[in-house]
């Protein structure tokens, strides 16, 4: 795909800025820049998202489209970690979770409709060496109902933008709509299906008439990715797994909605300690289910608090050091050196205006936490985080 010359390009001017690489083009009229200023802005992206492919000089990156929809390393081995097999990927794309399944042991069948992508693809799993993968050109759907193999796995990431090119959440109305793939699961075969972290879980699991197990993907804190596993086991009220890759245990917390449901949750003034859920727990819906055995804020305000310390909480424990009012001469006092993180819940004011408006300076080692509490009334409390 690159010849020599043009890796020793890339390698030489990595760490510039593509733009004014592209302005020196005349100085190279030996060179296609804007075809190499391209591989050089992916490479910068990519760097943290793509390590061992963005390592290899010799991987070609494909337009960024196809970028912006690739998992990445860690997302993918995860992934990975779930499959076993034959596995089909139906959206084969760049080709980084193909990758990462046959890394894993599986045999893995590729297919990618754009015919550019899937050579671009093919050349770069041979340039990493990924192992048992077979690359098929096509539509996906069409190849699967013609294809006499009976597979392990199915794993689809249907694109998630519509003709025009606009962002589009649905199930139904992303490419190809994983819904049609139903029929072909069975005691052997189970579906996974990965979507955007916007889907709606309630909807998504109604839609796909019940799935065995949902996981949530998080990395440091931000949810990456929604995977739903469809089997011929499934229910309509499935395990809720949350992940954090970031752990050496990634698994965080898992329950159910019906658990959740079961909850009488107790409501109360904040005290000693205070609980800040993980992003995934929150995308989960375990509003009380994570807070099982602490006081709740209020209900709309998804913050717990104890007397004594609670080390198993899925999320962030503070040290509550004060409590006030959002006033001027309060923060004066607290924060004398004026430098402060700022997370609201339930609040009619966000982080931004209340930073703004107080003058405050962001990081260190305190958090201002602003708040409704049980009694509808808008409160400040300053914490320090507890490692």
């Amino acid at each position: 795909m690159l010849r020599e010359n043009e890796i020793q390009f890339i390698q030489e001017n990595l760490h510039r800025d593509p733009v004014a690489i592209a302005l020196e083009a005349a100085k190279y009229p030996n060179l296609d820049i804007p075809l190499l200023v391209g591989q050089i802005k992916a490479r910068q992206k990519l760097k943290d998202k793509m390590p061992h492919w963005v390592a290899n000089e010799k991987v070609f990156f494909p337009p960024a489209l196809a970028l912006e929809q690739s998992s990445s390393e860690d997302t993918a081995h995860f992934k990975a970690s779930l499959l076993r097999g034959k596995v089909v990927d139906l959206t084969g794309g760049m080709g980084l979770d193909s990758f990462a399944f046959a890394q894993a042991g599986c045999e893995v069948d590729y297919i990618e409709r754009q015919e550019k992508l899937a050579k671009i693809t093919a050349f770069n799993h041979s340039v990493l060496k990924a192992g048992n993968i077979q690359h098929h050109t096509g539509d996906c759907l069409k190849w699967l109902s013609e294809c006499a193999e009976l597979f392990d796995f199915i794993y689809v990431d249907p694109a998630r933008r519509d003709g025009a090119g606009n962002k589009v959440v649905l199930l139904q109305d992303c490419e190809p709509n994983a819904i049609e793939l139903i029929p072909y699961i069975n005691n052997k075969t189970s579906l996974l299906i990965k979507t955007s972290p916007l889907l709606d879980l309630d909807r998504a699991t109604k839609e796909l008439g019940g799935v065995e197990k949902i996981y949530i993907v998080c990395l440091k804190n931000e949810v990456k990715e929604l995977l739903f596993l469809k089997t011929s086991q499934s229910s309509e009220d499935p395990e809720i797994e949350v992940i954090e890759l970031s752990q050496t245990n990634p698994s965080l917390f898992i329950g159910k909605k019906s658990a959740e449901s079961a909850i009488i949750c107790e409501f109360g003034p904040i005290s000693k300690y205070l609980y800040e859920p993980h992003a995934g727990i929150l995308k989960a819906g375990f509003f009380k289910l994570v807070g099982n055995g602490l006081l709740k804020i209020a209900p709309n305000t998804h913050l717990y608090t104890s007397k004594e310390l609670h080390t198993n909480f899925a999320g962030r424990t503070f040290e509550v050091l004060a409590e006030g009012p959002l006033e001027k001469k309060w923060i004066q006092t607290v924060l004398p050196a004026g430098k402060a993180n700022i997370s609201t819940r339930n609040f009619p004011i966000k982080s931004d205006e209340i930073r703004k408006k107080f003058q405050l300076k962001d990081g260190g080692e305190f958090t201002l936490f602003a708040f409704r509490d049980h009694a509808n009334k808008n409160k400040v409390a300053l914490a320090k985080k507890i490692s």
